[in-house]
């Protein structure tokens, strides 16, 4: 292990303790009701569905940011105080929870009163106290809690973020327009910037920063702002495929008639 990744588990060690020693204002929710056929948290979340005033995207980041962060935060800090590089502060973020969350579907790992939840959303404190780099323990979680944890390390260590609501899929943005080696740079209506937002994947332990999964290049997603960054989610359009194919055949069309054109001029020179 080299010694600025022995630097950083010391850190986080350090952090986690102070945070299980003080009394702070925001921990991970201490109770959840079940209501409705749903279990909401004791600051009023749907743990069990994404959409809505009540729902947890993006509502659930609000648990552990501003006045309410707490350990996952305190990570982030910790990275942009060993990390000067933007750049290679954004690349480590990623790779730190890769290694240490596994993926799993809730069915299997979520249970409330013996029942298994087909659906529930972790917040990123919940998240980050599940793993242990001493230990060696990950935290299991999918696609939305990885997307929280990961959106409040960043925001801790000085990114601005956005969540990304796509179908059946959660992921995160962060504002890097520097970083060189993503696939697509991302403009978000409203955010009063061009294109500078790269795509965060945590649910494969292989994934580089910068990666918009295929599934979501042509859009059809709506990214949220978290944190202090503020700007009205407008979903990102679908590329229209009839349109790109109506292209796709005038441009055919015209190859084909200037051939033509080009045939009768030369045989007319003969």
């Amino acid at each position: 292990m080299s010694f600025k990744k022995r630097l950083i588990f010391f850190s986080i060690l350090l952090i986690s303790s102070l945070a299980l020693c003080q009394t702070v204002k925001a921990t991970p929710a201490s109770s959840f009701n079940f209501l409705d056929g749903d279990w909401y948290d004791n600051f009023g979340i749907d743990r069990n569905y994404y959409a809505g005033p009540y729902g947890y995207l993006p509502n659930l980041a609000t648990e552990t940011l501003n006045e309410n962060k707490e350990f996952a935060y305190s990570v982030g800090q910790s990275f942009l105080a060993d990390y000067p590089s933007e750049t290679e502060r954004a690349v480590a973020i990623l790779k730190f929870v890769q290694q240490w969350t596994e993926y799993g579907y809730d069915s299997d790992n979520v249970f409330r009163d013996g029942v298994a939840q087909e659906e529930w959303a972790w917040n990123a404190d919940e998240m980050a106290h599940a793993f242990n780099p001493t230990t060696g323990v990950t935290a299991i979680g999918d696609c939305e809690d990885m997307a929280f944890l990961c959106g409040t390390i960043y925001v801790g260590a000085g990114f601005e973020a956005a969540v990304v609501d796509a179908p059946d899929h959660v992921a995160l943005l962060i504002w890097l327009p520097e970083f060189s080696n993503a696939n697509n740079y991302w403009d978000l209506p409203n955010d009063n910037r061009d294109a500078g937002w790269i795509w965060v994947e945590a649910t494969g332990s292989s994934n580089p920063l910068g990666w918009t999964p295929p599934d979501y290049e042509d859009g059809g997603w709506t990214a949220y702002s978290i944190g202090s960054l503020e700007f009205i989610a407008v979903p990102i359009p679908t590329q229209d495929a009839s349109l790109s194919f109506n292209l796709d055949l005038i441009l055919i069309i015209g190859v084909i008639l200037l051939s033509i054109v080009f045939a009768l001029l030369r045989a007319r020179r003969r």
